[in-house]
């Protein structure tokens, strides 16, 4: 991927990725709320900030933030472009041993119709990056 089509496939997936991370949380509270009984906004925030339960979600955070970083800087460089698009697919691969995030991710597909949407969307940019 040449630092043009970088840029692009970062700004075109930073929203799929907003959309995919808000049907996570969004799945994820309601699970919550069905063991724990209701709990608020910000008391959600702080279940996943200090419950361990939640850290897988962390990578898929930290790569959204790095997008938006990239994408905002600029003072960027091709380089720090190209490691924030290998972060996000690196992020879908399976083939990365120490993927904390796929193993809890991919059986959400089936859970929630809304993951599986956003899922459709991310996956099909990230398709394109493979042909380029």
């Amino acid at each position: 991927m040449d630092d043009q089509q970088c840029t692009q496939f970062l700004s075109d997936i930073r929203r799929p990725l907003l959309a995919l991370h808000k049907a996570i949380l969004d799945h994820e509270r309601a699970v919550y709320e069905r063991q724990f009984g209701p709990v608020t906004p910000a008391a959600f925030l702080q279940v996943l900030i200090n419950g361990s339960g939640f850290r897988w979600l962390t990578s898929l955070s930290t790569v959204i933030a790095s997008v938006d970083e990239i994408l905002d800087d600029k003072e960027a460089d091709a380089a720090d472009r190209l490691a924030a698009a290998e972060a996000v697919t690196g992020l879908f691969s399976p083939d990365l041993p120490e993927n904390m995030f796929l193993p809890r991710y991919l059986p959400l597909l089936q859970a929630d119709p809304a993951i599986l949407h956003h899922h459709g969307q991310v996956s099909q940019l990230l398709r394109g990056t493979q042909t380029k």
